[in-house]
């Protein structure tokens, strides 16, 4: 079994009609505000030729993975050199996708509002980022933990330390309930002190989203249309989610699409519900080319000042400096290292569109790409680095292999578990199958995850920093003995944690096969005893009879745990809305089942070796299974399969 395909779903959340006829979005102003156009010039050649490039890009990945409508838009020097889509916006109608009029939904990369707005506030002065959050919460309080309170710096950094949760995805956007609500009553569990491990945080950032609105006095709804979009004249951007939208605007919306059967077939949309500022905002190329223009322009653009340059510039340095040379946050916006440039940007996704927005100042440039349907993300992934690449113009030199690092490599081996998975709740058995291993190879390092193997080089002059061939970075970290802990991720949002044996997901696999083993040679010997005529005694019926049962139990569990599996591949956004679905509901009642026998298997040890009247043998094999279930059952309860809540 395979959670991998649970994981999957549920991480890829969030880390993105006709277009002839396409009014402004529901939270639009009532006082007309035009779209900004794009003033007339003539393309450089190497523009020409830049264009050139990403259409050819572009059409090759729709091409080959069929994807139906993407948005690309590219800003250089204070610019928009281009903003467009590419394919259909309605497959049915067949409507163009348009790159001023076609919105597209562009998930975690909304947190860039969020946090845009917080530091307007730093600015102001109503705002301390190093201030225990609290001191700004209205109607919720986060609970004390570790002798240290968490602080809006650790909310942009993901570094608060909170323990992932399913439950903001099952929240529907209709509720009643407001921000306050669901995260008064969602809050997660605080698992690592404040500042030592990044794990992204979708509750995180929409807490950062009512601390605006606790400060501001104001819903963030209306901070974000009054204070940033309508200054901006992004006209065509907004916060409701497709259920939300009136006709008109959801008409703009471009139609998200999965593949069934090799043919398009309507996807359904997520829906977060009062979490929308963590990643519910849909755009159009044109106002996300004009949104990383204000950024790219300290603050400011086309006259529209949000902050000061001194505050931007401050906005885009990073608040911890335990990983320069790696991927972190610079007060969330996604800062990482590529070909000795650094870039700015953030990634997003919902369950059916896949979105990156990446700017480099030292270019003067900025890419935002947005995929309508999941079928490949790769374009969307890529395409910022493939333009970097083309402005280049040269040939990457990556990091190398020192042959001088194979006797320090053994000290980064081992297992290592994604820090962003739930601690309290069922959930964390979704973990089980998110184990990073990692292995010395030649020079550097190998990193297995999901099926991939990527291959690691030592940076130089960067302590525990590592490189791929694809540019991508890792940096260990220590402890105060110097022992390597954990490893963050190239887009500097996840960290992995160095698990031992005991805490090892697979043991909770191995206890699994060793139930199983055990539930098939009883099975198969209570067959071959039929007819035989072999010696009985009553206490030694029952026993024998409840290892039967308890073996009928194993293997109902194991059908559970397939049963679930292929309901969360199949998985989609409405599903969420009414979890847990009936797989993991039935899998919970059946391992409790396999607790309550494991007991009775401990239990039954004595009559089966005093009064069973058993062979030496059966009475080992008894003893054998008994133990082994007492130990899977251990591992169910460790595991939160069992005793835990659901999301």
């Amino acid at each position: 079994m395979r959670l991998s395909l649970v994981v999957a779903f549920v991480i890829a959340v969030f880390a993105g009609a006709a277009s002839a006829q396409v009014p402004s979005p529901d939270a639009a102003p009532s006082t007309p505000v035009a779209t900004v156009e794009l003033d007339p010039f003539e393309p450089t050649r190497e523009e020409a030729v830049l264009e050139s490039y990403v259409d050819g890009v572009v059409a090759a990945h729709r091409r080959e993975h069929d994807a139906p409508a993407v948005a690309v838009s590219v800003v250089r020097d204070g610019r928009i050199l281009f903003a467009k889509a590419y394919g259909d916006a309605d497959v049915e109608t067949g409507a163009p996708a348009s790159g001023t009029r076609s919105l597209f939904r562009i998930g975690s990369v909304s947190k860039t509002f969020t946090w845009t707005a917080v530091m307007m506030l730093y600015e102001r002065g109503l705002i301390d980022l190093d201030e225990d959050v609290n001191r700004y919460l209205k109607g919720m309080q986060i609970p004390e933990a570790f002798d240290a309170p968490v602080t809006m710096n650790d909310l942009m950094a993901h570094r608060a330390g909170f323990e992932d949760t399913l439950e903001v995805f099952t929240v529907p956007d209709t509720t009643d309930k407001s921000l306050t609500d669901v995260l008064a009553e969602q809050m997660p569990k605080r698992v690592y002190p404040p500042g030592t491990r990044t794990s992204y945080s979708n509750w995180g950032a929409a807490l950062a989203a009512k601390i605006v609105e606790d400060v501001s006095g104001v819903p963030y709804e209306k901070f974000l249309q009054d204070e940033i979009l309508t200054p901006l004249s992004m006209t065509h951007t907004t916060l409701k989610g497709p259920a939300l939208m009136n006709d008109e605007t959801r008409a703009a919306l471009a139609k998200a699409y999965e593949l069934k059967a090799g043919d398009y077939a309507p996807a359904d949309y997520m829906e977060i519900g009062p979490y929308a500022p963590a990643g519910a905002m849909a755009s159009t190329a044109n106002d996300m080319a004009q949104w990383m223009l204000l950024h790219m322009g300290r603050g400011e653009y086309n006259g529209a000042k949000l902050m000061r340059p001194q505050t931007h510039d401050f906005m885009w340095t990073r608040a911890f400096d335990d990983r320069p040379a790696g991927a972190d946050l610079a007060h969330g916006f996604m800062t990482r290292h590529y070909r000795d440039v650094v870039s700015f940007g953030h990634g997003g996704a919902t369950s059916s569109y896949y979105t990156d927005m990446t700017m480099v100042p030292q270019f003067g440039i900025g890419v935002f790409v947005s995929q309508s349907g999941t079928m490949d993300r790769t374009l969307v992934s890529d395409l910022p680095w493939l333009v970097i690449d083309h402005v280049l113009d040269a040939p990457p030199d990556f990091a190398h292999d020192d042959p001088g690092f194979a006797d320090k490599a053994e000290g980064f081996a081992g297992a290592y578990l994604d820090n962003r998975r739930s601690f309290s709740r069922f959930e964390k058995l979704f973990a089980t199958d998110s184990t990073a291993e990692v292995a010395p190879a030649k020079g550097g390092l190998t990193v297995s995850i999901e099926g991939k193997t990527f291959h690691y080089a030592p940076v130089k002059g960067a302590a525990d920093t590592f490189e791929n061939r694809h540019g991508a970075r890792l940096v260990f970290g220590r402890d105060e003995k110097g022992r390597v802990t954990h490893f963050t991720g190239s887009w500097g949002v996840h960290s992995y944690e160095r698990v031992g044996f005991a805490t090892n997901p697979l043991l909770l696999n191995l206890a699994f096969g060793l139930a199983l083993l055990f539930s098939v040679t009883t099975v198969a010997g209570a067959w071959r005893r039929q007819g035989r005529g072999a010696l009985k005694t009553r206490a030694g019926a029952l026993v024998g009879l409840g290892a039967i049962v308890a073996a009928g139990l194993v293997f109902a569990l194991a059908g559970a745990f397939v049963w679930m599996a292929v309901q969360m591949a199949n998985a989609d956004a409405a599903m969420l809305l009414s979890y847990p679905p009936a797989s993991i509901v039935i899998l919970r009642l059946v391992a409790l089942g396999v607790f309550a026998v494991a007991i009775a298997g401990l239990v039954s040890l004595w009559p089966a070796w005093s009064g069973s009247g058993w062979r030496v043998w059966r009475k080992l094999h008894h003893t054998a299974f008994a133990l082994a279930l007492a130990y899977f059952a251990l591992m169910l309860v460790v595991w939160n399969v069992i005793f835990a809540p659901t999301a």
